[in-house]
């Protein structure tokens, strides 16, 4: 029952929380205007939207399997401790140009925050699996050319699309973050003690005391 973890962890060896969410951002934002996809080469877009239909289908198994980690969820008596934003190893990687408000979730609630695995059961009762793989063919499609998707579906609900595919790759990101147990925690100190100067007064002042 590995493969859908592995899957999910394939996905975020190719992009960071922040980049896969500027990707999904502008594909969907391009699906609906009249402007075609001019930020990277078309084959980047193609290749990321194969990554989310391996990522969608990870989600699909592991509420069908009901494969769900222990060590994923966090206990709600602990929401002190996660809310403080301190607990940077509940939800960061180990990326070293990127700080915790890059990896803190913006789209899931306070409860899919302490269990993900809530966020993919929304996900996947909201489409099917055929219809969430024909979704993301149709924004292709569209973010490729210069017809906003608009044009052929009014009911399309670009709006509730874009949410859930947010929520999918944060809540993803953090069951990948939680269940690799061999992955490198992220340099707590590096963050947790840097200071910056307040003013240029208190720059120049620190230049002239070394």
């Amino acid at each position: 029952m590995q493969q859908p973890y592995n899957s999910i962890s394939a996905f975020f060896d190719c992009y960071g929380l922040s980049n896969a969410r500027s990707i999904l951002c502008k594909m969907i934002k391009t699906a609906d205007s009249e402007i075609s996809w001019k930020s990277t080469s078309p084959s980047h877009l193609l290749y990321f939207t194969e990554k989310m239909k391996e990522l969608i289908k990870a989600a699909f198994s592991i509420v069908n399997s009901y494969d769900y980690k222990n060590e994923v969820i966090l206990q709600k008596q602990e929401n002190e401790h996660t809310w403080s934003l301190k607990e940077y190893q509940h939800y960061c990687s180990s990326h070293v140009r990127y700080t915790p408000w890059h990896f803190f979730p913006r789209y899931l609630s306070k409860k899919e925050f302490l269990d993900p695995y809530k966020a993919l059961e929304k996900f996947t009762q909201y489409q099917s699996l055929a219809k969430w793989k024909h979704t993301l063919k149709e924004l292709l499609h569209h973010a490729l050319s210069s017809v906003s998707i608009h044009e052929f579906n009014e009911a399309t609900g670009i709006l509730h699309i874009y949410i859930h595919l947010h929520k999918l790759i944060e809540a993803t990101h953090l069951i990948a973050i939680r269940s690799d147990a061999e992955q490198p925690k992220p340099n707590i100190l590096k963050w947790k003690d840097r200071i910056q100067p307040e003013s240029k007064h208190e720059v120049q002042q620190t230049s002239l005391n070394k």
